[in-house]
Parts: structure tokens; sequence; C-alpha cells
């Protein structure tokens, strides 16, 4: 019988695209419902990882649930992003595992471009980012 939890390397392979650590402000809304805020720590063409501002032990953090949906607007390296996304994942840390469902033609195009500027500075002797 199989593990029920995959491992990190299994959920590495399955990604369709690399992630890259970054940091930046979030604000989303999960089903309509209060504004949140937080930060982005890492992104790739489908998904991130969100951190949200209050600890999920707190009754106003808690709650949040896989496969709720999300409104977001993030930035990372002065760009600006509006995503409709779900929550893949709800961490013990409190951090939200988020899939972009829908994202503007120009949106994508935009976040490509970042996703290659993140990968350029990962190489040794990039310059820095402009975050």
């Amino acid at each position: 019988m199989r593990d029920p939890k995959p491992s990190l390397k299994e959920l590495q392979e399955r990604r369709r695209s690399p992630r890259f650590d970054c940091h930046g402000p979030v604000e989303f809304q999960i089903q309509n419902w209060y504004l949140r805020k937080g930060r982005i720590l890492n992104l790739c063409l489908d998904g991130c990882l969100i951190q949200p501002r209050e600890s999920m032990d707190s009754s106003e953090g808690a709650g949040y649930l896989i496969g709720d949906q999300i409104e977001m607007r993030f930035e990372v390296n002065r760009l600006s992003f509006r995503v409709h996304s779900i929550v893949r994942q709800v961490r013990p840390s409190g951090h939200l595992g988020v899939e972009i469902l829908c994202l503007s033609n120009r949106s994508r195009t935009q976040l490509r471009l970042l996703m290659d500027e993140l990968r350029a500075a990962t190489k040794p002797g990039a310059p820095p980012s402009r975050s």
C-alpha cells in the first residue's frame, strides 16, 4: 500500500514548472470573505506559497481549507499580478500552497518574464533582484 502523503521529492517531480524563492506583499480574499494580507515566499508559473500575516492558531486565521477559491493580488520585483487561484495545501505553519487557475494573457507573459529574471538571479554572479 502506498503512503498517502507524498514526499517533498514526489511533490517537486509533480510540479509543471520550477519554483523560485522570492518575496513580496500579497492581499487575498478567500471565497469573497475578508481581505487578508501576507507575503509571497516562492513562486512559479502555476502557483505560489503564501505566508498569511495572521497565525493559523488564532481564531481570525483559522479555517483555511484545501479547495478554497482565492482572489489574490501580489507584487514581486515591482511587478503586480492579480490572479484567481485555489488552495492546494495548508501547512501546519499556516502557509498556504496555492495553484493559479486564471491569469490574463498579459499577466501570464509578465509572469514568464519574472520567472526568467528569478532564474537568472539564482545563478552565480547574477545581479541582485529589484525586490
